[in-house]
C-alpha cells in the first residue's frame, strides 16, 4: 500500500507539474490545486528572481519602499482624496473618480492589505499632505490579520512577500514595530542570505502570531503531493480558527488583540491626519457573511473620536450574496453606490471643516 501511495504521489507530481516560469500566471488548475500546500519558502524560491523584469509580478506588489500611488486624472478645481487599503479600496477609488465631478482620487494599495499595512503606508506617504482627505480601509474578513507584519505568514495561497508595520498596544498607547525589510531589493538580499533570512524569520516568530514554521519553512517533503495536501489542510483549519476567534456573523471578541489594535489604529490615524489638516475617513468593508460585526467592533471609537466613516452594511446587505462578486468584491453597481455615498460623506465633512472658524 505504501509503495502504491508513493507511486501515485510521484505520478501526480509528474502529470501536474507546476510551471517553473515565475511569470506564468495561468497554470493548469489541477497543478495549482495540488501545489497549494507548498511551503512559503518553496513558493518564494520558485517565484522570486533578483531582476524585477523576471520575477513573478506578485512579488513586486505592496512594498513600502517606494510607496507607490495610482494618481488618476486631475479635475478642474478638484479636491484630492487619497485612499489607502486593499483591492476593495482601489475599486472604491476607481468608482469615486468616475461618479464625482469634484473629487480627484489617488490610491495607495497592496493585494490583501490589512489595515496595519494601510496605516503604515499613510505614515510613509510623503505626498499625503497634498490630499484634503485620507480614506483608510478596514475589512471584516482580514481583521484578524491586522496583527501580522506579512501576508507570507497567513496567505498560504499566494507568494506575497511584502511586509507591513506591526502595531502593538504598549503603556504609552499604539507602538509601531518596523518589518525586517521594506523593499523588493532588500527582500531579495535577505532571502538569499541564510543568516539574514534566519534573523528575519526570528523577528516574524516573535511578532507575528500567524507565523508557523510548518507552513513557512521549506523541506524535501515539499516534493510530495500528499504532504502538500496535508499542509494545506492544516493551513485552512488554522485560518478558520483565527477568523472565528476574532469575528463572526454572530459577534466579535472585544478583548482580542486584533479588535483592540484595530480601534487604536483608526483613532491614531484620525489624530495624525487632523494634525496635518487632512480630513480622516474610515471605509468599513463588511465582508459577505459577517453581518455588521466589524462596524459594531469599531463603533465606540468612531463615535468617541467623531471619525467620519462609511460602513458598507448601510448600503449593501452583507448576508446576501447578490451584492458581491465570487472573488469577494462588491459588484460594479454596488461600488458605484458606495462611491456616491462616500461622496456625500466627503461633501458633508469638507463643508463642516470650511465652516469652522480659523485659529
Amino acid at each position: 500500500m505504501l509503495v502504491w501511495l508513493v507511486v501515485i504521489d510521484i505520478a501526480a507530481n509528474l502529470a501536474f507539474a507546476y510551471p517553473s516560469d515565475p511569470k506564468n500566471l495561468a497554470p493548469n488548475p489541477m497543478a495549482l490545486y495540488l501545489d497549494y500546500g507548498r511551503s512559503m519558502e518553496g513558493r518564494l524560491r520558485r517565484a522570486t528572481r533578483a531582476d524585477p523584469a523576471e520575477t513573478a509580478p506578485i512579488t513586486l506588489a505592496g512594498w513600502y519602499k517606494p510607496t507607490t500611488a495610482i494618481d488618476r486624472p486631475a479635475k478642474a478645481d478638484g479636491t484630492k482624496v487619497t485612499v489607502y487599503g486593499m483591492s476593495h479600496a482601489v475599486r472604491l477609488a476607481e468608482a469615486l473618480q468616475q461618479v464625482s465631478p469634484r473629487y480627484h482620487i489617488r490610491s495607495v494599495a497592496a493585494p490583501g492589505a490589512g489595515t496595519n499595512w494601510s496605516y503604515g503606508a499613510f505614515l510613509r506617504d510623503e505626498k499625503r499632505g497634498d490630499s484634503r482627505v485620507a480614506v483608510l480601509a478596514i475589512m471584516s474578513s482580514t481583521l484578524p490579520m491586522i496583527v501580522s507584519p506579512t501576508p507570507m505568514n497567513w496567505n498560504t495561497s499566494f507568494a506575497m512577500p511584502y511586509t507591513a508595520d506591526r502595531f502593538v498596544l504598549g503603556p504609552g498607547g499604539l507602538e509601531r514595530i518596523a518589518p525586517p525589510y521594506e523593499s523588493f531589493p532588500d527582500f531579495v538580499r535577505t532571502f538569499n542570505d541564510p543568516a539574514a533570512w534566519q534573523r528575519a524569520l526570528k523577528q516574524f516568530e516573535r511578532t507575528d502570531p500567524f507565523y508557523d514554521s510548518f507552513l513557512v519553512r521549506e523541506s524535501w517533503l515539499d516534493n510530495s503531493t500528499v504532504y502538500r495536501l496535508v499542509r494545506r489542510g492544516w493551513a485552512q483549519r488554522r485560518d478558520r480558527q483565527w477568523r472565528t476567534g476574532v469575528l463572526t456573523a454572530e459577534g466579535y471578541d472585544a478583548e482580542s488583540e486584533a479588535v483592540r489594535v484595530a480601534n487604536a489604529i483608526i483613532a491614531d490615524f484620525a489624530r495624525q491626519a487632523r494634525a496635518q489638516g487632512i480630513v480622516p475617513v474610515i471605509y468599513v468593508v463588511d465582508s459577505f457573511g459577517y453581518r455588521d460585526q466589524l462596524y459594531r467592533a469599531l463603533a465606540d471609537t468612531l463615535r468617541r473620536d467623531n471619525i467620519p466613516h462609511l460602513a458598507t452594511h448601510t448600503m449593501i446587505d452583507p448576508m446576501s450574496p447578490t451584492g458581491y462578486l465570487p472573488d469577494s468584491h462588491f459588484t460594479d453597481a454596488n461600488d458605484r453606490l458606495l462611491a456616491q455615498a462616500l461622496e456625500r460623506v466627503l461633501d458633508r465633512e469638507l463643508a463642516q471643516t470650511e465652516a469652522e472658524p480659523q485659529e
